[in-house]
């Protein structure tokens, strides 16, 4: 007499109820999910078109001219942003041109070397 009780008066493994609440869970957790996608793709458009919009805000054009008979040698970044543009004189002096951000120069040095 192992199990004397016939397989239909098994119990279920869960209750009517107990379905109906996993049920909804599972439509409850959907739904979540998928306005978590719709939520991500959203914020990643708002922040791609942020970045698109500086990337086109900080392309510039400057125009500089250096001394006539000036061989241009090179840009380099100095602090705040501004610009230094170098180049060598046919004297054999240094030019240097430093732009401002909004490219407007603010100093032009010419290095002089002395025997």
């Amino acid at each position: 007499m192992q199990n004397d009780k016939p397989e239909a008066e098994i119990a279920p493994l869960f209750s009517p109820r107990s379905l109906r609440l996993i049920k909804l869970s599972i439509l409850v957790m959907t739904v979540l999910i998928a306005a978590g996608l719709v939520a991500l793709v959203i914020g990643m458009k708002q922040q791609a078109d942020k970045l698109f919009a500086k990337k086109a805000r900080e392309i510039q054009t400057l125009s500089y001219a250096l001394s006539e008979g000036t061989a241009f040698k090179g840009v380099h970044i100095g602090e705040a942003g501004a610009i230094w543009i170098e180049g060598r004189r046919s004297d054999g002096r240094i030019e240097l041109i430093e732009l401002a951000e909004d490219s407007a120069p603010r100093r032009h040095i010419i290095l002089e070397q002395r025997n």
